[in-house]
């Protein structure tokens, strides 16, 4: 389900099924934050071209409302107020129906249902034929961000707003580009950091432009990379 690109029936590309009509880099970021947040719920691949085409059919939102009730059944027993969230997730759902049967808008009308007893706020919640239709996604992408904040107040170890880890964001360069950043990565959080961060307060002699030109160079002293000429004649 997750590897449907982005194309209508008959293999004409349709934008409404991706996100490349989105020109707000905020908005942009936020899909791709739900995307790692629910791939990694569901462990499905999940981006800005297949999101839309993998939950049109209502499927796989339903079986992520299935994968958060567990954290939901946890905080009402230990919530005084617990009676008022869901008591069970959707139920009897489809995943491998078609995007236009009757079978997809029960999905999905049984995941809004879940939604609204998870406290989701009405006004974050979409309409069927947002998805349906594909009248507006990025009102089914604020309701997933709703529902996924709602998981974290209800005690869901995955935290949609949590900062990358930084040897993972080098990671994702070096896939992304094809290039090492070991060197850089380690003077981070190798055995490297430290010499780095012993940079000597002691004024040396001397004309003053010589001494930033030698703390500079101290400091970009990362490991595996030659010393850097930066400043010098």
């Amino acid at each position: 389900m997750s590897g449907r690109p982005a194309r209508r029936a008959g293999g004409k590309y349709d934008r409404r099924m991706s996100f490349d009509d989105v020109k707000d880099e905020r908005m942009l970021m936020m899909v791709d934050k739900l995307c790692i947040w629910m791939g990694g719920i569901l462990g499905e691949t999940l981006n800005r071209e297949n999101l839309i085409t993998s939950i049109r059919n209502g499927g796989l939102i339903c079986k992520l409302a299935e994968v958060i009730q567990d954290s939901v059944d946890d905080c009402s027993k230990s919530e005084s107020n617990g009676h008022d969230l869901p008591s069970n997730p959707p139920q009897a759902y489809n995943l491998e129906c078609s995007a236009r049967s009757m079978e997809a808008r029960e999905n999905v009308m049984k995941f809004m249902t879940w939604a609204r007893e998870l406290r989701v706020p009405e006004s974050s919640i979409f309409s069927p034929d947002d998805l349906l239709k594909l009248k507006g996604k990025m009102n089914v992408v604020n309701t997933l961000l709703a529902v996924a904040r709602r998981a974290k107040d209800c005690g869901m170890a995955a935290d949609i707003d949590a900062p990358p880890k930084i040897a993972n964001a080098f990671k994702g360069l070096e896939e992304k580009f094809g290039k090492k950043f070991d060197h850089t990565a380690a003077a981070f959080n190798g055995p490297c950091s430290k010499e780095i961060r012993k940079v000597s307060t002691t004024l040396l002699g001397g004309s003053a432009w010589k001494m930033v030109q030698q703390k500079i160079d101290t400091i970009l002293q990362l490991p595996g990379k030659p010393g850097y000429e930066i400043f010098r004649a």
